[in-house]
Order: structure tokens, then sequence, then C-alpha cells
């Protein structure tokens, strides 16, 4: 009796106390609120605990509508919060097609371009079928792109990757493994936001995806319209030491009021 009476004692030493599993959910939430979105392994690296404690807590903030799972990682609820890509689709196409124009003498007969999963990039997508560039190939992870380019003859790479549905994108460690894999000419990405140390976006995955591109790519194009100018968003894509060339309405004196440097600038 007194072994099982120890046994016992031992169980209820080893339990967490419930308001300690509460605030270490939170964060987790917090985190993903923060992060957009995180594979599993790295919830267990930022809060030092096991692939099964991060399971159950992704349960239970998963039951109570604070985010939502996906294969391998889970989502905060931004994709409900932040605008799909539907919706962003049609807000300044007029301007965010002038701004991929400036792409197309840079794809060259037999070249590599990788798109991005943004509405800028995407207004590149538009323009490739009437552009007929002989030998093109495009690889991309925005799943708008694939179901706009599919059967109008320019060559179609998809990388692998978990979804998000209401973004339209592939994201993860596979679409980083297998966009390391080519050799591409010309990256053209987005941005939410251009300040004087960089390139932002707000979610860690689409980063890791975009620098994964821009480290095989010889030229690396980022198309923004005005309003992005001197935005910070939580994870620097790269900084202007990186060489990406930014494509832009902004006015020069948009740009000199937030310092931007304009050498490396495709100019409309």
């Amino acid at each position: 009796m007194i072994e099982n009476d120890h046994i016992k004692a031992s169980i209820n030493f080893m339990r967490v106390p419930k308001n300690v599993v509460e605030a270490r959910r939170q964060l987790l939430a917090d985190l993903l609120q923060n992060q957009r979105y995180l594979p599993l392994e790295q919830i267990c690296i930022r809060l030092s605990i096991s692939a099964a404690t991060a399971r159950r807590d992704l349960s239970e903030l998963e039951r109570t509508g604070r985010i939502r799972r996906t294969p391998g990682g889970a989502l905060s609820d931004f994709s409900d919060k932040f605008p799909s890509f539907a919706e962003r689709l049609g807000r300044d196409s007029d301007r965010k097609n002038a701004l991929a124009r400036q792409v197309l003498p840079h794809l060259l007969s037999g070249s590599t371009v990788y798109i991005d999963g943004g509405t800028t990039p995407f207004a590149l997508a538009r323009l490739l079928p009437e552009a007929e560039i002989p030998g093109l190939k495009v690889v991309t992870n925005s799943l708008p792109v694939v179901e706009l380019l599919s059967g109008s003859g320019v060559s179609l790479h998809i990388p692998g990757g978990d979804l998000v549905a209401r973004q339209s994108l592939l994201i993860g460690e596979r679409a980083v493994r297998a966009l390391r894999d080519w050799k591409i000419d010309v990256s053209v990405l987005g941005a939410e936001g251009v300040t004087e140390a960089g390139f932002w976006n707000s979610a860690p995955e689409v980063v890791a995806l975009q620098k994964a591109a821009m480290e095989n790519s010889n030229k690396n194009f980022v198309l923004v319209t005005a309003e992005k100018i001197g935005h910070r968003t939580g994870a620097l894509l790269a900084s202007w030491e990186a060489g990406l060339r930014l494509i832009t309405d902004a006015t020069a004196r948009q740009l000199a009021a937030e310092n931007i440097p304009t050498k490396e600038m495709e100019k409309l």
C-alpha cells in the first residue's frame, strides 16, 4: 500500500499545472499569430517541448478555433484575417501588370523563371502566354499560376509542399528542398514591405522558399506597389546587399523619404 501511494504521489508531482499548460498554449498561439506558419519541428524547438506535447497543444488550439492544422505544422488564423489571394487579386491590377512587364526583357529563350506566390508576380504569369518566349520554363509554388498556365504551352514545374489553401500556396521544407534542385535564371518575388534595411514578408516559411529561389537564381526581382514602401513586417527576406532588384511604381520622392537605394532599380 505504501508503494502504491508513492506511485500516485509521483504521478501527481509530474503533472504540469493547468495554468502552465494554458500559458504555454497561449504562447504557441501568439507565436503562430506572429509567424503565420510553423512546422512541428520548429514548434518543439521554440517551446522546448516534445512532439507529443506539441501535437496535444495544437489539437486543443485547433479545437478552440485559434489555429488550423496542416500536415507537419500549423497555421494561425492569419489566413482568415489576411486577405485571400482571390480578394487581393483584383486590387491595382493595372499597376501590377505595368510592374510585371518590366521583367519580360529579362526572360530569354530557353530560360527558367521562378514566379512567387503573390498577386504582383502573378501578373507576370498573365503576360507569358502572349509573350511566346521559346523554351521558357516556369517554376512556381503558386496554384493560381499553375491553373493559369496549364495548357498554355509554357513548360510548368511545381515544387511539392504543404498547402495553405486560402492563400493558394505550397510551402514548407519539402518545397524548399525541391526548389534547391533548380537552376533558375530569373526569380520574380513579392514583398509586403520595403525599407532601408531591405525586403520584408510576414511568414518565415514563405521567406524560406523565396530565399531558396534567390540562392539558385542569376537575377532576382522584387515587384512591389508604392504603398509598400516604408512598410516593415516580421521576417526579413534580404538586405540590399543581397543584390535584389526592385521594380516599383513609387515616386523618387517616396523612395528618398524612406532612404531606399535606387541603384538597383528598374525604371518604369
